[in-house]
């Protein structure tokens, strides 16, 4: 219980982020295959961003961006203790080592409360 409000306290766990930015040709869901099936990862999910190269040659007036092209985020939470072994399988993955290939980092998260999914839960991403 919580001494100051008399409620119990909630579940959480110490986890980090992995973000990742690749190009939109659809690997993000062979990568998100790739992270359920070989290291269990149930929290992570894609979505449509915008993105520029500052390695890409672009040709624009002075004072102008280059246009963006369509590419794919990804978040993943995991326990900070298996952070960097999924940090490395992300970067042999997905791709990162080609050329435009993207970006990936990892950083704290936020408190994350645990959770795990009831058995003979479909893939979403099928």
């Amino acid at each position: 219980m919580n001494a100051l409000h008399g409620t119990p306290p909630v579940p959480g766990e110490s986890c980090k982020l992995i973000t990742c930015v690749i190009p939109d040709n659809g690997s993000d869901l062979t990568l998100l295959k790739a992270l359920r099936a070989g290291k269990s990862v149930i929290r992570a999910n894609s979505s449509h961003c915008y993105g520029s190269s500052i390695l890409a040659e672009a040709r624009t007036k002075p004072g102008k961006l280059p246009e963006p092209i369509l590419a794919r985020l990804i978040e993943i939470l995991v326990p900070e203790a298996e952070a960097d072994d999924v940090f490395d399988f992300v970067c042999q993955n997905a791709g990162i080592d080609q050329l435009g290939g993207g970006i990936v980092f990892q950083c704290p998260a936020p408190f994350v409360t645990p959770y795990a999914l009831p058995d003979g839960v479909p893939d979403e991403v099928g």
